[in-house]
């Protein structure tokens, strides 16, 4: 039985301002055939993100856990691109991946009982040795890049950041 497509965001267009987009990033954050199950890509939010328009505003609504890096990675990118003034809302949670996403936004609100976590990356591994050094060299290098989309947001140093990353695990 095929698996029925569900995804973690929602776009639309604002009713009452045409210029305005919004976006509801809710739930886990996932790339095609996860361990979530879902058949959702990155490219159809990509997809989504160009069906509403040449907006001047996007909204973006988030309560979410986190989930897939490269998936949030590629989101992020694709946010940071769009021409849109970006203003994100922390309507409750923004965890892990889905952190890195608000730093897309020219401007974040979080109200006073939302909350936010930030991490180094973690992962899995079965293998020998070899296989261990190479996935915490790969982590390494995820971690980076994360630190490089808090870094530009933030203007905190690298070694700032890791340590916040560090004390949040």
């Amino acid at each position: 039985m095929k698996n029925k497509q569900r995804k973690f965001w929602d776009f639309k267009a604002k009713s009452d301002d045409p210029n305005t987009g919004e976006l509801m990033l809710y739930g886990d954050i996932s790339s095609c055939e996860s361990w979530w199950s879902d058949t959702i890509t990155p490219k159809q939010f990509k997809d989504d993100l160009d069906a509403l328009g040449d907006i001047t505003n996007l909204n973006i609504y988030v309560n979410s856990g986190g989930g897939d890096v490269f998936a949030g990675q590629a989101i992020r990118s694709m946010l940071k691109r769009h021409s849109a003034y970006k203003t994100g809302y922390v309507d409750g949670l923004a965890a892990s991946i889905a952190s890195v996403i608000l730093t897309a936004c020219d401007k974040v609100v979080m109200y006073s009982n939302a909350m936010q976590m930030v991490h180094k990356c973690w992962s899995w591994t079965v293998g020998n040795a070899d296989d261990m050094r190479k996935m915490a060299e790969d982590m390494d290098k995820i971690d980076l890049s994360i630190v490089a989309a808090y870094e530009e947001k933030t203007g905190l140093s690298r070694d700032e950041i890791l340590e916040l990353m560090k004390d949040d695990c």
